[in-house]
């Protein structure tokens, strides 16, 4: 047998395998922030798809859902205010404005959905 048939040292074998690691810690770290933002636009999307139904309730003068009507969560998490705002100089429109943010992230601009839309008066 040769010198140079003889195989790798521990110290290669410690360095392939911590080379290693590093690039699968990597690959797992990126894996799990590509999740996180990923359930936060789906929330996004939900708050969106609530929104509008808070909305067309406005729209219908039908008092403001409850959370008792929603499912579970995320729902019963998202907390909404209807503002319902005559327009000066134009009597019969009113506009409607539904503002839905989460109480789980009470701090994320990002997940704070405002819809606008007008009516005429009832």
């Amino acid at each position: 047998m040769k010198h140079r048939d003889q195989g790798m040292t521990i110290l290669e074998v410690v360095i392939a395998i911590t080379i290693f690691l590093i690039g699968v810690g990597f690959v797992a770290q990126s894996n799990a922030v590509a999740q996180r933002y990923r359930a936060r636009q789906e929330l996004r999307q939900q708050m969106i798809f609530y929104a509008a139904g808070q909305l067309e309730a406005a729209i219908e003068n039908v008092d403001q859902l409850t959370v008792t009507d929603v499912p579970g969560p995320p729902f019963n998490t998202f907390e909404t205010v209807i503002n319902v705002v005559p327009i000066v100089g134009s009597e019969p429109l009113q506009e409607i404005e539904v503002n839905v943010s989460s109480s789980t992230y009470p701090d994320d601009d990002y997940l704070k959905v405002s819809l606008k839309t007008y009516r005429v008066k009832p």
